[in-house]
């Protein structure tokens, strides 16, 4: 085994597996906008709401580019919006996991979206699980 496998990119969550479980596109946009509404002007946002954010942005462009080949504003925004999330957690990526998320910012918010999911839900007494919103 030579040392560059190690060192090779690791496939990011498909979009159908990391958005399984995940509300309703309409019940996102609900969260993310009473969220902003409710919070004190120049108060920061927790990372929960841009990754919320994004994911919500990627579904979307996902509904807006299904045949992968269109680079409409969904898509773009997306990937704005997922710039926006790697950039906050830039500080606290190894240097090869921060390059990687560059190459595919919207696999990182999905993987991020699917890794968030299974540590909320599996521990209810940490937060709001935002799979499921009401409990």
């Amino acid at each position: 085994m030579s040392g560059t496998e190690h060192c090779e990119t690791t496939r990011y969550t498909a979009p159908k597996e990391a958005y399984a479980l995940a509300p309703s596109i309409l019940s996102e946009i609900g969260w993310t906008t009473r969220t902003v509404a409710e919070t004190e002007c120049f108060d920061e946002l927790e990372r929960e709401y841009y990754l919320r954010k994004a994911a919500l942005l990627d579904r979307i462009a996902l509904l807006d580019e299904p045949d992968a080949l269109s680079d409409g504003d969904a898509t773009e925004t997306a990937h704005a919006a997922a710039l926006m999330l790697l950039d906050l957690d830039r500080p606290h990526l190894a240097a090869h996991l921060a390059a990687q998320g560059e190459k595919d910012p919207r696999g990182y918010v999905r993987q991020q979206y699917d890794r968030q999911a299974a540590c909320v839900c599996d521990d209810p007494g940490e937060g709001p699980c935002f799979l499921h919103p009401d409990r």
